[in-house]
């Protein structure tokens, strides 16, 4: 019983991995995942491009606080009092710590904007290679209903030619030709044997009168001369005279 089990579970896994191995569902797999790469894409762009937002807001926020402490440090020095001077040097400290920073985020803002646009080219050409391979992955699927399509008509073809259809109907067509000869050949026995002389004759007289009719068509289209009274009388007795001929021999 356990044995039994074992072998059930087996071909039923079988079955199943089978069935997850099949090309046609792995490409649809592959298809949606690609799909779903397509945003996962953008956000690598998003958040670049964020990163370089960023530093131009701190880059603007420094360069204008820049613009301040030297604009004080002016105004101090054109002041000239000793407690003016003192506040310059103050701002002048912290003007060299901010000049420090700024250069720092200037920096960081240069290779931040290198970082977007490098992944801005890279993206594009991921989405083309993920474009190309949906593309191609679809193609495949609709050679593959094609191919599905082909092979039921190429198996019918092989199941009718392994019945035999066409060689029974041959069989059965040679079969009623047979009866067909055989049941003319019956006729003309029992009617006896056919009079062939009076058949040539009937086709001798026929020929005959074909010839007179040609003969007054051409007289008639001006081919040949038309037939003096006095050869027209002598030859119409010899042509009746040689049908009667042929119909008393």
């Amino acid at each position: 019983m356990f044995a039994r089990l074992s072998r059930l579970l087996r071909a039923w896994m079988g079955f199943f991995i089978s069935k997850a191995e099949d090309p046609e569902v792995m490409l649809q797999d592959a298809i949606e995942e690609m799909r779903i790469t397509m945003p996962k894409l953008n956000s690598v762009l998003v958040a670049t491009r964020a990163t370089v937002i960023r530093l131009e807001e701190e880059r603007d926020a420094l360069q204008r606080t820049e613009r301040n402490l030297t604009a004080a440090i002016q105004a101090a020095l054109r002041d000239g009092s000793a407690a003016a001077r003192a506040v310059a040097e103050e701002d002048a400290v912290q003007l060299q710590q901010l000049r420090v920073d700024l250069a720092s985020t200037l920096e960081q803002w240069a290779s931040a904007q290198k970082a977007h646009e490098s992944a801005q080219v890279s993206v594009d050409s991921l989405k083309a290679k993920l474009k190309d391979k949906i593309e191609a992955s679809q193609r495949a699927l609709k050679e593959r209903e094609k191919a599905k399509v082909l092979r039921v008509a190429a198996d019918a073809i092989a199941e009718l030619q392994s019945y035999g259809v066409a060689a029974t109907a041959d069989k059965f067509l040679d079969q009623i030709k047979q009866e067909v000869a055989e049941s003319k050949a019956a006729v003309e026995v029992a009617t006896g044997q056919l009079d062939t002389g009076a058949i040539e004759r009937e086709r001798t007289a026929r020929k005959v009168k074909a010839a007179a009719v040609l003969h007054q068509f051409e007289v008639e289209m001006g081919l040949v001369a038309p037939p003096s009274s006095t050869t027209a009388a002598s030859t119409t007795p010899t042509v009746g005279a040689r049908v009667g001929d042929q119909q008393g021999s």
